[in-house]
């Protein structure tokens, strides 16, 4: 009976005890490109590596991605998960990619998939890219690191503040002035070029109000700072009855401008015009016609070489062989300059402050009036 004890006890087969995952004090991965320069490197002070499953938890990780053997684009995150010897990294916590240079870029979110043989990164959780003084936002970023490209979708969201204006970077914590959206944008934030191929639309707030602006589309260069909307373009002022209608349009970002070399139409109240070109200083509000003026109000209308008006305040001037035509008597006035306001109806109050002025009427013709009876003179009494 001892012995058949014995038996079953020794037939049980032991269960090793897990293996614990080794401990490092730190980590370093490096690849190299085909040249034998360094193509990239992932730095940890410690990391956790399980050998079974061939993944590696790393803290704090720093890496480094090389162009041509230099230095191009630096991250970091929190915690990083390397599968093998790096086929793929997860980046979690705080991610930041910088692309280094004389004016750097910041990508950053909350998680990243990297997948270094691919120069590929996926940013999916609150994926965002600064400069000095643009923000874009959206909901996915892929980045193609060799072909400097990101690809933003999901109503990715252009951001921009007043690069001269003071705090520019404590100001982006709150609104941005002009914010634009659209469906998806393509940038090559090395070189510059911003493509959104689809509908935009655009907020611009100041303190008097906000323009609301729309295109077909966008192209341009966030390194030269410019952005040409694709007609056709609206901009519409809400609180003051103006609105804007013109062709292809280039917003001169660091300057706050838009202008055009193309015809437009626009409004402010009941003064209507159109011009051969147009500039608007979105900083001011003002616009500028510097060919080709011609205001439309109800019973008036004004020719000029040049005209300019600014939107809150509703004063405007024109200049250059001004011809103002009056339907009431069919008045002619002609003048180097003439000014003007808005006034409480919606319409335009002309002046010529310190001008030569030349004006022509005609009046009707003389109504013939019957000559009164002559009447007897009263009989004279002494």
């Amino acid at each position: 009976m001892a012995l058949l004890v014995s038996g079953c006890v020794s037939s049980k087969p032991k269960v090793p005890p897990p293996s614990e995952p080794f401990v490092f004090k730190s980590l370093d991965l490096e690849q190299q490109d085909p040249k034998g320069r360094p193509a990239w490197n992932l730095k940890s002070p410690e990391a956790r590596y399980d050998i079974t499953r061939q993944v590696a938890q790393a803290r704090q990780p720093r890496g480094m991605v090389f162009k041509r053997g230099k230095a191009n684009i630096s991250i970091s995150a929190s915690s990083a998960t390397v599968i093998g010897d790096g086929q793929a990294i997860q980046l979690e916590g705080a991610v930041v990619i910088t692309l280094l240079g004389k004016n750097p870029v910041r990508i950053t979110g909350e998680q990243a998939r990297w997948i270094p043989s691919q120069s590929l990164m996926l940013i999916d959780r609150k994926p965002a890219a600064l400069d000095r003084q643009s923000r874009i936002t959206a909901q996915l970023a892929t980045y193609y690191l060799d072909r400097d490209l990101i690809e933003l979708r999901g109503s990715p969201v252009l951001e921009q503040w007043d690069p001269k204006a003071k705090g520019t970077a404590k100001a982006k914590t709150k609104p941005a002035p002009l914010r634009v959206q659209t469906a998806q944008v393509d940038w090559k934030p090395e070189q510059g070029d911003l493509k959104a191929p689809q509908q935009v639309r655009g907020l611009r707030r100041d303190k008097d109000g906000q323009l609301n602006l729309t295109a077909s589309a966008l192209n341009g260069n966030l390194r030269e700072g410019f952005v040409d909307l694709i007609a056709p373009v609206q901009v519409r002022d809400p609180k003051r009855k103006g609105w804007l209608n013109a062709q292809q349009t280039r917003w001169l970002i660091n300057d706050q401008q838009l202008s055009s070399d193309q015809p437009f139409q626009g409004a402010f109240n009941k003064l209507q015009g159109e011009g051969q070109q147009f500039k608007v200083n979105l900083a001011t509000s003002t616009v500028f016609i510097p060919v080709g003026c011609n205001l439309r109000q109800p019973g008036e209308e004004l020719t000029a070489q040049r005209c300019q008006w600014n939107w809150p305040t509703g004063r405007f001037q024109a200049q250059g062989d001004v011809v103002l035509r009056r339907q009431a008597y069919k008045q002619i006035t002609r003048s180097s300059e003439l000014r003007g306001s808005i006034g409480k109806d919606g319409t335009a109050v002309f002046s010529s402050p310190g001008a030569k002025v030349n004006s022509q009427f005609t009046l009707p013709p003389a109504q013939k009036v019957a000559k009164p009876q002559a009447r007897s003179a009263p009989a004279v009494r002494f």
